[in-house]
């Protein structure tokens, strides 16, 4: 399926108004409202002072309602934070933070994990304890249940053996939804032609925070390369039972991906070697739920008043093949 590349700002900032939405970058539409000043959280300030040998779980949300998490040693999170200092200064508008907090090894799991975003719509937040309805695994099937009036952002993994150097990989997913909802939807006008909340799509994504390069926007910032989304591959969701759908992505191929910033990996040969070292360190993997112009801006099952649970299921046989 071929799907309507978009920007989110025609002549002003078309680079930043992208910024943490994955959207599609070949026809222009409406500058999105709001007013995007990037802000870095205490928590991140109080985390550098600490333990250099600690890791860091960071979380990047913006305003527009759109989040991304990921994992990061000292090096990786300075870095991380005077990309965001620097947007953050070019005051082009939406807001965003840059939230850190220090792990603790014993807590961290490989397992799948699905992320909603929370009440404001501004993060993602992890379903990892038992009453929340958390993912669940058997042999190469995961499953959750979409949650009413919740929109669900991600389901990623960071089992080392699905992540790591999947420069020669070809990643393959069953997909398949059963349920009483009537249909679904994403938020933040993300679906067809970046004016409709419909219709919701479910796409590959990946995390390299290792890759850090440069990519067109004002200003440029290193991160845009470390978040990547399967373009145009992805599943619409559209009833809430649809015959299981399997989708595809050869990994190494750069225009089958696009970056944070809407760059396609094949746009430029800075955006190119960026992509290429992502490939060969990816962090975390799995999918993504969003729309047709933006991608990661959270789905959500539709259901006829008063439907009480069992709740519309997800069902996702991910695979990776040379």
């Amino acid at each position: 399926m071929r799907t309507f590349q978009r920007v989110a700002a025609v002549l002003v900032y078309p680079a930043i108004m992208c910024l943490g939405i994955a959207c599609e970058r070949d026809t222009p539409t409406e500058a999105r409202p709001g007013g995007m000043a990037l802000s870095v959280s205490g928590d991140l300030t109080d985390a550098l002072s600490t333990d250099l040998g600690q890791s860091y779980q960071v979380i990047l949300s913006c305003t527009d309602g759109h989040s991304v998490v990921l994992w990061v040693d000292p090096a990786t999170l300075t870095s991380l934070a005077a990309d965001v200092e620097a947007i953050n200064a070019s005051d082009t508008g939406v807001s965003c933070t840059l939230d850190s907090t220090a792990l603790d090894p014993s807590s961290q799991t490989t397992a799948w994990t699905v992320y909603d975003y929370n009440p404001s719509n501004n993060a993602i937040a992890p379903r990892n304890a038992p009453d929340k309805m958390p993912a669940t695994t058997s042999n190469s099937v995961t499953t959750f249940d979409f949650l009413p009036g919740k929109f669900t952002a991600l389901l990623t993994t960071t089992d080392r053996s699905l992540t790591g150097d999947l420069s020669a990989k070809m990643l393959t997913d069953e997909i398949r939804v059963s349920g009483p909802a009537t249909t679904f939807m994403t938020q933040h006008n993300g679906g067809a032609n970046c004016s409709s909340n419909f219709p919701a799509t479910v796409r590959f994504y990946f995390v390299s925070p290792s890759a850090s390069g440069s990519t067109v926007g004002t200003p440029p910032a290193g991160f845009y390369t470390q978040f990547w989304w399967s373009n145009p591959t992805n599943v619409p969701l559209t009833a809430g039972n649809q015959t299981p759908v399997t989708i595809t992505a050869v990994v190494s191929d750069p225009d089958e991906w696009s970056d944070w910033n809407g760059q396609r990996a094949s746009s430029s040969p800075e955006v190119l070697a960026a992509f290429e070292k992502a490939i060969q360190n990816v962090q975390t993997v799995g999918l993504s739920f969003g729309g047709l112009c933006f991608f990661e801006t959270g789905v959500t099952a539709e259901y006829p008043s008063g439907t009480q649970p069992p709740y519309e299921v997800f069902s996702s046989d991910f695979s990776e093949m040379l």
